[in-house]
Order: C-alpha cells, then sequence, then structure tokens
C-alpha cells in the first residue's frame, strides 16, 4: 500500500459512508433488541450476598472500567477526554468518604448515560452478575485506600477497639459483655452497604458513646475506619497488582479440527502483548508428540495479554488470547489447526442486510455479510487465498467502495485492506475458517439515484436470506420475492421501511426497483438524516456496549487468521487518521459538532485495538 493509499483509507471509514456503516450497525442491533429496549427488571438487594472481594474485580476491572477510569482510578483513562463528563477519581478522598457502598452498587448496576458511563447490570448486553458488580465496589474502596491506612487503623484498633468489637470483627472481644450496649458486628455486610466512611467515624467519635472514651486524633480515626470496613469486604493492595508474577506456565494441546488427529511435530510460538500493543515477549517451543507445547515464564509483568500459534500447510492458526491470573498463574491454550478446501459450494451466507439512506443525488448503500463455512477445512477460494477465497459482486455503478471486516459479532469492525479487484468484482483474501457465522463482511458505497433505481446485485454462494432496510422518506421498493415488512419507529432515529427476501441460490440476483424521490434527503455538507449523536444514543438505549475486549480485538486480527494483518498498521492507520481529522477541523473544513463526534468514533476504534 502506497503512502497516500495508506493515508486515504481511514478517511472513507469516517466521511458520510463512515456514518452509514454505523448506522447499518444501528439498526440491525435495534432490529434485533427493538422489544427490549426498556426493559423490566426485579429490584436487587442493596446488600452483598456474600463478602465482596476486591481482586476477584481486578480483571473485571481493567476490562470494563479502565478506559475511562484509568489503571490506578485516577479518572485518567483512554476514554476520559471524550466523555461528556469527567470520569469519577476513586482515590480522591473526599470521594470515598462521602460514598455509600449501596448507592455505587446502584451506579454501576444502572450506569450513568449523562455521563457517558454505561449500564453493567440485567440491562446491559453483557451483564456483570451481581456479585461481580459488589467485588467492583470492593475494589473501588481498594483503589481509593493506601496500604499503609489500612495498616496504620490494624494498629490502632487492635489497641482502642479491639477489646470490644473482637479481633475479628465480630463484636465478641474480651471486654463486649461488660458493656450496656452489644458492640457492633462489623462483619454485617448490611451494615457497610448502607453506610458511608463519613457516617462510621461520626459514631465513632460520638462521645455519647461511653465505650468510647478514647483519644484519636482525626487522621487515626479515618485509619480506623478504613481498616474495620476491611471486615466487611476483601481488600488489595492495587500496588501489588503491579508486581511482577514470579512463575507462569503457558501450555495447550494442538488438534486437527478436520481429521480430529494431534499435531505431533512443529513448533510453537508465543507472544505476549502490553497495554500499547507492543510486543513484549516472543518464545518458541517444540510441540511433543503428544501434540502438547508448553512456555515456563519467570517475573513477568501482570498486564501482559498472551497469544500462542503453530503454522500448518502455510497458514497460522492461532488460539485465543488470554490473560494470567497471579492466583493461577497457569493457562491452558489450546490450538486448532484445520486442513484446507477450495470448494466454493461449502460457504454460505447466513445474511445479507442492506441499509440504505439518500445523500443529495446519491444513494449510500451500506452491506452486512454474515458468511458461514460448513467444512471441517479452511476455504481458501478456487484459486489459492491469494488469488481471492471469498467473492463480492456490487451493483454496477458503485462508487466510494469500502470494506471492513470482523469475527463473530457486529461490534468490532476493523479496515479489511486485504480485499482486491477480480473479473467478478471483488475478493477478500483472509481465508474462511469453518464455523457458522464466523465472519462478517460490511462493504459500503453508493450509486447515483435521480428518482429511481434499478438495483441488481450478483450472489456467488447460497443466501439464507436477505433485508432491506431504509428511511421512511416516499421511496418506495419493489421487485420479486421482496416482501414488505412495514413500517417500524427506530426511537428517535425515525420511521424505517423494512423488506425481507427468502433464500436465494449461488448464480441468482438480489434485485429491485426504487422509485421517487426522498421527501428529507440528507446532504453531504449539512446534517444525515441520522446524526451521530442518535446513533450513539441508539446504541446505549439499547444498552449495546461499543468498546469490546482485548478477546474480541484479537480475534478481529487472528482469529486463527491465515491472512495475517500488522496490528500495528492497523494502529497506525487510525492514529494516522486521528491527525488527519484534528488538520481538517483545524483547516476549518469540519464544523465542530462533526469534527467531536467523528473524533471520538476514531478513538473508540483504537481503544477497540487495545482495552486492557
Amino acid at each position: 500500500m502506497n503512502k497516500r493509499e495508506f493515508r486515504l483509507l481511514p478517511h472513507a471509514m469516517f466521511g458520510y459512508r463512515g456514518k452509514s456503516a454505523t448506522l447499518v450497525l444501528s439498526l440491525l442491533l435495534l432490529i434485533s433488541v427493538f422489544a427490549w429496549v426498556e426493559p423490566t427488571t426485579a429490584q436487587e438487594p442493596l446488600e452483598p450476598p456474600s463478602t465482596p472481594n476486591a481482586e476477584s474485580a481486578l480483571p473485571i476491572f481493567n476490562e470494563r472500567c479502565a478506559n475511562c477510569h484509568g489503571l490506578a482510578g485516577h479518572g485518567d483513562g483512554e476514554l476520559a477526554p471524550n466523555l461528556p463528563a469527567p470520569p469519577r477519581d476513586y482515590t480522591d478522598s473526599e470521594f470515598l468518604r462521602k460514598a455509600v457502598p449501596a448507592a455505587l452498587f446502584q451506579t454501576i448496576t444502572e450506569g450513568r448515560l449523562d455521563a457517558g458511563m454505561p449500564p453493567f447490570g440485567p440491562t446491559s448486553s453483557d451483564p456483570l452478575a451481581a456479585e461481580e458488580r459488589w467485588n467492583l465496589v470492593a475494589m473501588v474502596y481498594s483503589l481509593g485506600t493506601p496500604p499503609e491506612a489500612i495498616e496504620n487503623g490494624r494498629l490502632a484498633y487492635d489497641e482502642n477497639c479491639a477489646a470490644c468489637h473482637g479481633e475479628n470483627g465480630t463484636g465478641d472481644g474480651p471486654q463486649a459483655a461488660d458493656q450496656d450496649t452489644t458492640p457492633t458486628d462489623l462483619t454485617d455486610l448490611r451494615y457497610w452497604s448502607s453506610r458511608s466512611n463519613e457516617m462510621v467515624a461520626a459514631a465513632v467519635q460520638d462521645i455519647d458513646i461511653a465505650a468510647h472514651t478514647y483519644a484519636l486524633d482525626e487522621e487515626e480515626v479515618w485509619n480506623v475506619v478504613d481498616y474495620s470496613r476491611t471486615f466487611g469486604y476483601d481488600y488489595y493492595d492495587p500496588v501489588a497488582a503491579l508486581e511482577p508474577i514470579e512463575a507462569a506456565t503457558i501450555s495447550g494441546l494442538i488438534t486437527n479440527g478436520s481429521s480430529g488427529e494431534l499435531l505431533g511435530e512443529g513448533s510453537a510460538v508465543l507472544r505476549a502483548f502490553t497495554r500499547d500493543f507492543e510486543e513484549e515477549i516472543t518464545m518458541t517451543a517444540a510441540v511433543g508428540v503428544d501434540g502438547r507445547y508448553t512456555f515456563d515464564l519467570e517475573q513477568v509483568p501482570p498486564d501482559l495479554v498472551y497469544l500462542t500459534s503453530v503454522e500448518y500447510e502455510d497458514l497460522t492458526f492461532n488460539s485465543s488470547p488470554e490473560r494470567l491470573e497471579r492466583r493461577n498463574p497457569t493457562l491452558n491454550m489450546p490450538i486448532t489447526v484445520f486442513d484446507k478446501t477450495s470448494d466454493p459450494a461449502v460457504v454460505n451466507v447466513e445474511q445479507i442486510h442492506l441499509v440504505l439512506e439518500f445523500v443529495d443525488d446519491r444513494v449510500v448503500v451500506s452491506e452486512i455479510y454474515v458468511l458461514s463455512n460448513n467444512d471441517a477445512a479452511v476455504f481458501v477460494g478456487e484459486s489459492g487465498a491469494a488469488g481471492g477465497t471469498i467473492e463480492i459482486g456490487l451493483p454496477a455503478g458503485a462508487e466510494g467502495i469500502n470494506f471492513q471486516r470482523s469475527f463473530d459479532s457486529f461490534g468490532n469492525f476493523m479496515p479489511a485492506p486485504e480485499m482486491i479487484q477480480t473479473e467478478n468484482g471483488w475478493a477478500d483474501t483472509v481465508p474462511l475458517r469453518p464455523g457458522e457465522s464466523v465472519m462478517n463482511l460490511l462493504v459500503t458505497y453508493d450509486l447515483l439515484y435521480e428518482d429511481g433505481l434499478t438495483f441488481d446485485h450478483p450472489l456467488f454462494y447460497d443466501t439464507s436470506s436477505a433485508t432491506v432496510v431504509m428511511p421512511d422518506v416516499g421511496i418506495s421498493l419493489e421487485g420479486d420475492e421482496w416482501l414488505d415488512q412495514g413500517v417500524q419507529q427506530m426511537g428517535s432515529a425515525g420511521a424505517f421501511n423494512s423488506y425481507g427476501h427468502p433464500n436465494a441460490t449461488a448464480g441468482e440476483s438480489l434485485s429491485f426497483e426504487l422509485q421517487g424521490k426522498a421527501a428529507r434527503a440528507a446532504t453531504s455538507s449539512g446534517n444525515p438524516t441520522l446524526s451521530g449523536d442518535t446513533i450513539t444514543g441508539l446504541l446505549i438505549g439499547a444498552g449495546v456496549l461499543l468498546l469490546v475486549g482485548v478477546g474480541a480485538v484479537f480475534t478481529v486480527r487472528s482469529w486463527q487468521n491465515p491472512g495475517h494483518v500488522d496490528d500495528g498498521d492497523e494502529k497506525e492507520q487510525l492514529l494516522q487518521a486521528l491527525v488527519d481529522l484534528d488538520d481538517a477541523f483545524e483547516a476549518g473544513k469540519l464544523d465542530e459538532a462533526d469534527y467531536q463526534q467523528r473524533r471520538q468514533n476514531l478513538m473508540t476504534e483504537l481503544v477497540d485495538i487495545w482495552q486492557a
């Protein structure tokens, strides 16, 4: 790819065609969850079912919270500058003294959409269990409580409090029976979940409590409260989380998914990546006759992500990405390899979704192909991967063509520079692994539209179903076998017409006629039919999280991906796009609202590449 092509690729994603690409994802997701946008859930208990454990929440915090709140809880995560309100700084002592755990739990559960925080409770598309959310509350207290405060509080507690409240806080100290009022059981989870540190400190300083006739200065009181709260949650020193893992073992079994046999020869490669997507560790180990490889590690940073791979029949197959846990520093990372097939009959298009948007005298088309491979072998194309694997046909006159790709889900599309032009149209050069709905291709392009259009779309594979969705702006769609599914209201985005088409066989075409003039067509220089803010609101309202975990990100890049894409190139493309976007804004080529929306989209894509 030459330098000019390199610079243009990101911009093809973030002009109005990029917004159309986002539109197609929004509409598809809304269609699938439309009846669920306003769920009703039973009120959850505002006390933990068991003692919350901060250490258990560490991987969840790193994956789901650190991108906004920062790894150390300072509110300085990668996304913080783009949020409508600054993320909470959990190390702020004033905040932590006033915080009530039950209220923190509710915030984590319900989110704060006004501040850009999604819900993590039952209304989320990827909910956390109640126990996990309470563990996150414990993590918040751990981040905001220095270990020296815990130790100083322990010393003060042993000297001044243990005689009544007991060594373990259960209220059974040697002097407990002598008190007029039974000492509080400090292991009572309901007690702590309903009280802030400020409320407990006030009780400690209450001179009307006869047993509390000791002299503690203000700092000692706060330290005692910090320590006493640890009877109601398992504290975890956040500094300790940054210490290297002393010893770890990573191993896995390599199986041929086509034959079921074990791969008993060759070598495996281990790669470990930092938060900045830099390759920190590269190691090679032999694969034994039993099909197993093993890597022994010492003194490794705790925040690395590991990926193992093997070469088989000139293709690279990867494991799923994994992290090491300090409590159990052992990873099992199996790898499945596959034989090759060049038979196109194994390919099935599960669905084709087309979203049409009318812009000036053009119709902008966004298509998603959901692809399956029904064989137990990797499809490499009839002439080999270099000559093209999955073929894509487009209507005559298609311009501004752009391709993106994702694996397994709609939530992590990335540029697809491996696409090549062929005699039949276009073709991917990334082989298609076995399985249902294993890869999605997103194609955006535009066609000239002057009060009518004949749309003829060739199909190269058996297709199970097709859908067309377009704004209800007075344009009709007619065509054989297309079923009008009526008008559907998509929240604040407006009304949309949808049409369905039954299965079609390879060699047929998807054809229809569009007639009429758009009553409220968008303009490329004005506001699109769906603004970026509206699309974002719809996604959040439907409980769809745009940010994906590192597992999904690695899956996008190397799923077991024979057509290896340089991950650094993708990151560099997005960084370059940010630079170009900033330059365009400074030159007055974009208004501020459009600039901010595009910049946030780019930042989201960057976080998708690497989210700790």
